[in-house]
């Protein structure tokens, strides 16, 4: 998304130079010897930035009632994020979905806990993508004692099929529009204070707010020089940035850029263009579920900088890969790092295709896909 007009803005001679050494980056034989120069652009946006004073935090906008072709054509079309306030509020997830229900149904059900660069507090010591695999009665269980453990990005609904009907398909259908290639969902259950770190990814979404309250904080592309993420060529970038924190410790000129803020309590609807830096931390105990739209356009207009990243220098996984494992093998849960999508359920307005139980990914598989 662009800035708000009461956001502050970076010269665009500045932030267009800056955006060239991040893609230049991307080269590795050019990435060491660029970096000398990215940093002192960098700084000296964080300079000027600085003399303005401390940014602002600013409300995400909520709205009631609103249109499907509405929604297309003010906020998916320019990439806005918009709280859909109550939307969801009838959907039998919010009345039926808890965690002693979930306890109770499927608390044999084992998952992998993500624990990717950049997407968590803490990482796996020796670099894989998963710390550990855990029955799901145990994960509900400690996140309603006071534990740390979070499950991020998780293929809930592909292992529980049956899951995807307590949603409202025809409203997820009706707000994505016909250039959408389908919908896919990952699962967000964990206790209060847990927290996932700031970062973007291709791809926009809804997230369905199922119980609890959670609160997100939003920073739009045109800020990426001071959140300096590393060009390592993975298919989502992350950022030292510490917007959510209850300890920051900041990059330089991060206190001095505007942010936004969402507060997402049960049934509300959150809106996440493509590219859209953002962080959340559950400030109570929270089941929610992100309904991934796989919406090329968004990609390439949302930010044509990432988009050309991601096409052209991103390895860990390629496009093709992403390509593959999302729309040719439907079938299997094959993650490479971020992009590899889960499940498709919806295309072009057709029917969820219906499929057995999944059970949770083990063996080679496990260590291609993500939780």
């Amino acid at each position: 998304m662009k800035p708000l007009p009461q956001m502050r803005t970076i010269p665009l001679r500045r932030r267009s130079l800056f955006n060239a050494l991040f893609l230049l980056q991307h080269v590795p034989p050019l990435r060491p010897r660029l970096q000398p120069w990215r940093d002192a652009v960098r700084l000296r946006i964080a300079d000027d930035l600085a003399r303005g004073g401390p940014g602002k935090l600013l409300p995400v906008t909520r709205v009631r009632g609103l249109r499907p072709a509405e929604f297309r054509r003010r906020y998916l079309a320019t990439g806005t994020p918009v709280v859909l306030e109550g939307a969801a509020a009838g959907w039998p997830c919010v009345r039926d979905w808890s965690f002693d229900a979930f306890r109770r149904r499927h608390g044999s059900v084992r998952f992998k806990l993500v624990q990717q660069k950049g997407l968590a507090e803490t990482e796996a010591v020796d670099g894989r993508e998963y710390s550990e695999e855990i029955e799901f009665g145990a994960l509900l269980d400690q996140a309603l004692n006071g534990g740390t453990k979070y499950l991020r990005f998780a293929p809930v609904l592909d292992a529980i099929p049956e899951l995807v009907d307590d949603l409202d398909g025809a409203f997820l259908r009706a707000m994505q529009g016909r250039l959408s290639l389908g919908t896919t969902f990952e699962a967000f259950i964990g206790g209060a204070d847990t927290f996932t770190p700031l970062h973007n990814e291709p791809t926009s979404f809804l997230f369905v707010n199922v119980c609890g309250v959670k609160r997100w904080r939003l920073i739009p592309n045109h800020y990426i020089a001071v959140l300096d993420p590393p060009a390592d060529g993975r298919g989502y970038n992350y950022s030292g940035g510490t917007a959510g924190r209850r300890d920051p410790v900041d990059l330089p000129g991060f206190g001095s850029i505007d942010q936004l803020e969402a507060v997402l309590e049960p049934g509300d609807i959150l809106f996440m263009p493509s590219w859209l830096w953002h962080s959340t931390r559950n400030e109570t105990p929270s089941i929610a579920v992100r309904c991934g739209m796989i919406d090329p356009l968004g990609v390439v207009t949302q930010s044509p900088l990432l988009f050309a990243i991601r096409a052209f220098g991103a390895r860990n996984p390629s496009v093709l890969q992403v390509l593959y494992y999302t729309i040719v093998r439907k079938n299997v849960q094959a993650r490479t790092q971020m992009l590899m999508q889960p499940r498709l359920h919806w295309k072009h307005g057709a029917r969820r295709r219906r499929a057995g139980a999944m059970p949770a990914p083990s063996g080679a598989a496990a260590e291609r896909s993500r939780s």
